[in-house]
């Protein structure tokens, strides 16, 4: 459960509203208890003791003010046999609107609950934290909402449109790359942590020549990698430095992790077809969504906005993501950008104004093809051939 704390109340509840795609379903008001005498430095700027009728009661209830609240729980408690997260937010510029942005996924559709004080009756904010006067004006109230998710977020690539913007400020050059064949892309399985095949420490080797003799002696170059093993092994004997980031790692498939296409869409055929229907917003039970991964993988975007000759080796999903925010592309092209096995992909960014440039540079060792097109029919009455006429072939 998400708690957000702030002393700005409209603007983040019209936030959530209007972009986050939230509706208020409760909501309950309290007067504020203040005095009318200048409040010292070490006084708390309100004093309030607002109270809910679910499950925030106690965490609510035992403190004398929405600031003294905001400091005790900068993370989390554990309320009623439940973790209950807070967030304390000023406004929704800049990095408070990505901090809020990636809790309200971590939450995972749960209800929101949206606490602070409403100035909107008051004369002025300054005026009633240090100098109320109940006789004057009306005083502020402290305001609860529970909000419910209703609608898909508007557009979830507002966040890094910036990134495209800064790419075109200047030369420079990306490579990215995902790790060699594993085991699991031979048998055609999803998730996991598998070590390379044999084709994949080929790929290896290839790669560790091509990127030594031609990237390596360029000055600041560096590589990125997941911190799961096909990556690792993928980047072994390449020599540069390397920084290996969970936040690289492949998205997460949940209660499918380990199982092929056709098994999954044997126990699961109504995830496996809602998964069809809209792949960007799906999420796999317990796993993640594309745009939970799109999420994910932010701070290493806003890196690259400034980074020059780095190579990325990731895994498909995560290259997706990545291309997808810096070609510009929709929600709807993401899943299914094509990011082949066994091949670098150069992506060379113009100052002139021409935009970007993505060049694919296949290394010539042979692997299994995973790109799986959108099936036509996606509907939960279709057949079992239906579901699978676009898995690829494997062993």
């Amino acid at each position: 459960m998400l708690v957000v704390l702030t002393e700005r109340l409209s603007p983040i509840l019209e936030g959530l509203k209007s972009v986050a795609g939230y509706s208020v379903v409760e909501s309950n008001s309290k007067a504020l208890s203040v005095s009318r005498t200048q409040r010292s430095k070490d006084r708390p700027p309100l004093d309030c003791s607002p109270r809910m009728n679910h499950s925030l009661r106690l965490a609510v209830g035992q403190s004398s003010s929405l600031s003294e609240l905001s400091t005790q729980t900068d993370d989390c408690i554990l309320l009623d046999g439940k973790k209950v997260s807070f967030l304390t937010l000023s406004d929704l510029s800049g990095d408070s609107k990505k901090d809020l942005c990636r809790r309200l996924v971590a939450s995972n559709g749960q209800d929101v609950f949206l606490m602070g004080i409403s100035y909107s009756d008051a004369q002025s904010l300054t005026t009633c934290r240090d100098f109320p006067k109940a006789s004057s004006h009306t005083l502020p109230r402290c305001r609860s909402y529970r909000l419910r998710k209703t609608q898909l977020m508007a557009d979830p690539f507002d966040t890094f449109s910036s990134v495209v913007i800064q790419a075109k400020n200047r030369n420079r050059t990306l490579y990215f790359s995902r790790h060699g064949e594993s085991e699991y892309n031979v048998l055609g399985k999803v998730g996991g942590d598998a070590d390379l095949s044999s084709r994949g420490r080929q790929y290896a080797d290839c790669l560790a020549e091509y990127v030594n003799s031609t990237l390596g002696s360029i000055p600041g170059f560096k590589l990125w990698t997941s911190c799961l093993k096909r990556t690792i092994q993928t980047a072994k004997n390449i020599k540069a430095p390397q920084e290996h980031m969970e936040a690289l790692n492949e998205l997460d498939t949940g209660v499918c992790d380990g199982l092929t296409y056709e098994e999954i869409a044997e126990r699961y055929p109504i995830e496996f077809a809602a998964r069809d229907d809209d792949k960007f917003h799906y999420r796999y039970p317990e796993g993640e969504s594309y745009l939970d991964l799109l999420l994910r993988v932010q701070p290493v975007l806003d890196r690259l906005k400034v980074e020059d000759n780095v190579m990325v080796i990731a895994h498909q999903a995560v290259l997706r993501c990545l291309l997808a925010a810096l070609l510009n592309k929709d929600e709807k092209e993401l899943p299914y950008i094509h990011t082949p096995l066994h091949t670098v992909m150069q992506l060379s960014f113009n100052r002139a104004g021409s935009g970007c440039h993505l060049e694919l540079i296949p290394l010539s060792i042979e692997c299994v093809e995973t790109h799986r097109a959108k099936p036509e029919n996606c509907s939960l009455t279709r057949t079992a051939e239906e579901a699978l006429i676009t898995v690829p072939a494997h062993f």
